[in-house]
Parts: structure tokens; sequence; C-alpha cells
């Protein structure tokens, strides 16, 4: 899905990462800091996590058809590049995430007592391993979705605005 009512998808898609993956950074910090928050917190952060690395990708493969349909440039290149790394980090953010939710869900519900690798998410080293990720992940993602929009918004703006109208009166 390249188009949208005959209008680039990117600058549609992107909005979904630009807001859903520092929402579940501040989540991740709000559970890191204050631990009795994390029950409540961590299933709606690792969907919110999941659902950011989706329209991460989006972006990004719709991002990929526009590149080959504007002028290039180095903002076009730096802005595909920090696209790419936000895609990547924001996978492995919503995979970290993941981890530490279904290890929350395996350690607290008895149904989930005959799960093959229940073990395997049992101890304690995973679920901080999986917060340190989330952690990691979640700031790398935040960081390059923030460079890849001001590199995007200058490659699409920079020399195209002229100066107020007189009747503005801005």
């Amino acid at each position: 899905m390249n188009e949208i009512f005959g209008v680039p998808a990117h600058p549609l898609f992107v909005h979904a990462p630009v807001v859903l993956i520092p929402l579940a950074l501040l989540c991740t910090l709000l559970m890191a800091l204050v631990p009795k928050l994390r029950k409540t917190l961590l299933i709606p952060t690792a969907a919110i996590g999941a659902a950011g690395a989706g329209g991460a990708i989006l972006a990004a493969q719709a991002g990929e058809w526009l590149q080959e349909r504007v002028p290039e440039s180095q903002l076009v290149r730096d802005h595909a590049q920090f696209g790419e790394m936000t895609r990547n980090t924001a996978i492995l953010f919503a995979g970290a995430l993941f981890v530490w939710a279904l290890r929350q869900l395996v350690t607290e519900h008895d149904r989930f007592s005959n799960v093959p690798f229940r073990k395997l998410l049992t101890p304690s080293w995973v679920a901080v391993a999986a917060m340190s990720g989330a952690l990691l992940f979640g700031a790398a993602s935040t960081y390059f979705t923030v460079r890849a929009g001001h590199t995007g918004g200058k490659a699409a703006w920079q020399g195209r605005l002229s100066q107020p109208r007189a009747e503005s009166g801005h």
C-alpha cells in the first residue's frame, strides 16, 4: 500500500510510530521506575510497542516506494537511513516488550504452568534483560524516530516556504 486515495501513504503511516514509539517508551520508563505499575501497564505497553513497530514497518516500506519518486538529496538519503534504523530498533523494542509481557503472563497465571518454554522465562534475569532491552531499544527507536522526522520534514519543506503575504498580518 503505497498510495491512499492518490496521496503517498508514507507521510500518513509515519504518524503511528511518531506517536506510539515514544508513548511505549514513556510507559516502559514508568514501569522501570514504579514497579507496582508493571502488572497494569505491561500488556498494554507491549501492544502499543507492537503497533508502533508495525507502523514503522509500513512507513519504511511506503518510504522506499516514495524515495524512488522524489528528487535525490543528502537529506532524503539521511531520512531513509534514520527510517530504517527506526524500523529495526522498533522491532527490537517490541520484541523485548513481548518477552517481558510473556514472562509476566507465564509466571503470574497458573494456566500457563504446562507451557513448554515456561522454564526459559521464569528466571528473574529474564525480566531484567527484557526490561533493559526495552529501555535501550525504546530509547534508540525514539531517537531514530525524531531524527527521521526531522530530516524528512527538512527534505520535504526546505526551500519551499516563501515570505508571508503582506495581507496575512504575520
